[in-house]
C-alpha cells in the first residue's frame, strides 16, 4: 500500500479518541474487472491498537469491510503525550502501521 495510515488521537480529561484511515483496497474476491476476470482477494485481516506499547484493542475483519476503512475507537485512562499506534495484516501478508501521540482536544 503506497498511502500511509492516517491516525489522529485526541484526550479529553482521561477519556481519548483515536481515528484511523487505513488505505487499503480490500478486495473481496467477487467483483470482476473490466475485463470480466475475479479481481483477486486482497482484505485486512487483523487490526492491533497498542496504547504506550501494550496492545488494548485486538480484531479480525473480513471481505464485508469497505476500501480504505475509517475505525473510530474510545479510550478511558488516557493522558496527552500517550504513545497509541496501530497496525494491521492482510490475507497476502502486507502490512501497515502508524504512530502518535495523544494531543489535547
Amino acid at each position: 500500500m503506497s498511502e500511509p495510515i492516517k491516525i489522529r488521537a485526541t484526550v479529553k480529561g482521561s477519556e481519548g479518541e483515536v481515528r484511523v484511515l487505513m488505505p487499503h483496497p480490500m478486495e473481496s474476491g467477487l467483483r470482476r474487472d473490466a475485463s470480466g476476470q475475479l479481481q483477486a482477494a486482497q482484505y485486512i485481516t487483523s487490526v492491533t491498537l497498542s496504547l504506550n506499547g501494550r496492545p488494548v484493542i485486538e480484531g479480525a475483519l473480513g471481505t464485508a469491510v469497505s476500501a480504505n476503512p475509517l475505525f473510530a475507537f474510545q479510550l478511558l485512562g488516557v493522558k496527552a503525550g500517550d504513545k497509541v499506534s496501530v497496525a494491521w495484516l492482510d490475507n497476502k501478508g502486507q502490512k501497515g502501521s502508524a504512530e502518535t501521540s495523544f494531543a489535547a482536544g
